[in-house]
């Protein structure tokens, strides 16, 4: 049988997707700093959708908008096939061989979001355009959301596994290093606050929460107060995750708030643009925080100061917009408790993750406990049947 040009390009694609066993290799900090330029065109142009959406200037389902997001994902997705395809014409990888470290899921991503646009023109056209809440639980949105965010998150992998793998830095500053983490670490934390905007104060207008914390008992009091707290353990889980794994130069968290802020304004057709500033103003505190109390040296009292430290001021000056931008002063247990109460529940969870500081590993029991004698007892019973047979 005559072999066509056609077998000859699927032997040839066969080839490439298999894994040549080459040591895989790291993008270098300015390949990572194009992405996330590229991600952030990627995700700058989903901003702005939301923003259309939420402010009623557009209620089309595809806009200039949507455009500016989907070429975005090109460009993306274009820059990521280059540093593949740079690496197999440099050293001849194939397969994970020419991806470079932190990109794999982006490998994964790409084709992703592809047939989550696909199933979403799909979903569109047999069950209608959704309603705004509608919007954060439709699966093929859901699809988008997972595949975009495994795509941008490639710089901040990148720089996680080259930590984890003991790999030397580059030899440039600090701040050169971590700009595209910082960056990535956003867009994947704007993504939580869209999906979970129900659940991210900042996201909410002062005119929904003057109305909201002015209802003793009704619903939508209760969803602000839950939505504070959840907010700061949000935060306070990027802090420990960011600052856990590395030393962070300062700015890091400024950087990295300013999509989530954009985003909690979009969110809100930017009626909330004082909340998005706070929002932005509270990763500066995270920063100034970080440089006072290290954080990253895990001791515990400097995680609970930094808990209590960052909800205070920041919930604090949270309640005074609200009285600036709807003239009314909530409750004086609102607005003196909630502070208190975000900073008892960020204290608490800083003592779940760090529950005791110890500089070295706790000592083995000298008595066994019941569950290694069960395990014991099971394995010589095994062991003494074995013998019968």
């Amino acid at each position: 049988m005559a072999i066509t040009p056609l077998d000859r390009l699927l032997e040839y694609n066969m080839h490439l997707l298999k894994d040549s066993g080459h040591p895989r290799l790291f993008a270098a900090w300015w390949h990572d700093l194009i992405t996330a330029a590229a991600s952030a065109w990627f995700f700058g142009g989903l901003v702005a959708a939301v923003q259309a959406g939420e402010s009623g200037t557009s209620d089309a389902s595809f806009t200039w908008w949507h455009l500016v997001f989907y070429t975005g994902y090109l460009a993306t997705a274009a820059w990521i096939a280059y540093l593949a395809v740079r690496s197999h014409r440099a050293d001849g990888r194939t397969g994970l061989a020419a991806v470079p470290h932190g990109y794999g899921p982006a490998v994964v991503g790409v084709p992703l979001f592809l047939v989550s646009a696909l199933a979403d023109l799909i979903w569109h056209g047999v069950f209608g355009a959704p309603g705004s809440l509608d919007l954060l639980f439709s699966p093929p949105h859901l699809g988008l959301a997972v595949s975009g965010v495994l795509i941008v998150a490639s710089p901040w992998l990148s720089a996680w596994r080259r930590d984890a793998l003991g790999a030397e830095p580059e030899a440039v500053g600090a701040h050169l290093r971590f700009a595209a983490p910082a960056l990535s670490l956003g867009y994947v934390f704007s993504a939580v606050v869209l999906l979970v905007s129900y659940g991210i104060a900042f996201a909410w207008s002062p005119r929904e929460v003057a109305s909201g914390l002015g209802e003793a008992d009704g619903a939508a009091g209760w969803a602000v107060a839950a939505s504070v707290m959840f907010t700061t353990l949000a935060v306070l889980a990027l802090v420990v995750v960011a600052s856990g794994r590395f030393v962070l130069p300062v700015g890091f968290f400024t950087v990295a708030f300013v999509f989530p802020a954009l985003m909690a304004g979009a969110n809100a057709g930017f009626e909330n643009g004082a909340f998005a500033v706070l929002f932005l103003v509270s990763g500066a505190l995270a920063d100034l925080l970080t440089w006072l109390v290290r954080p990253d040296l895990r001791r515990r009292k400097d995680l609970i100061t930094f808990a209590v430290i960052w909800s205070l001021l920041t919930w604090l000056a949270y309640m005074i917009i609200v009285l600036a931008a709807e003239d009314v002063w909530p409750a004086v247990e609102i607005t003196t408790g909630a502070p208190i109460a975000a900073a008892l529940i960020g204290a608490a969870f800083m003592l779940v993750i760090q529950p005791d500081h110890r500089e070295a590993a706790p000592p083995r029991p000298a008595e066994p406990s019941p569950f290694d004698e069960v395990i014991a007892r099971a394995k010589a019973m095994t062991a003494h049947r074995g013998d019968q047979v």
